[in-house]
């Protein structure tokens, strides 16, 4: 496996334990911290305690996901003879 391939995986993983992390920051913060009742439902979206964690988190999986795909795309090529 070329060096390109173990870095897509190793940093594939790095940022999956750092989604995981903040994925667990934000539902402890959520969890401890009673939402604030706004006037307007609506209004209240994004605005609840540890949404940013969860959102960091999420888009953290995103390109993890990507650089996993990107990393089997590079090694289903290379396996294949490097076509």
């Amino acid at each position: 496996m070329s060096n390109t391939i173990k870095r897509l995986v190793a940093t594939s993983a790095f940022l999956t334990l750092c989604s995981i992390s903040s994925l667990y920051a934000g539902s402890r913060v959520a969890a401890t911290t009673p939402p604030p009742q706004a006037a307007n439902p609506l209004a209240q979206i994004g605005g609840d305690p540890g949404d940013g964690w969860l959102l960091a988190g999420g888009l953290l999986m995103v390109l993890a996901l990507a650089i996993a795909s990107a990393a089997l795309m590079l090694w289903m090529r290379e396996r294949q003879g490097g076509r």
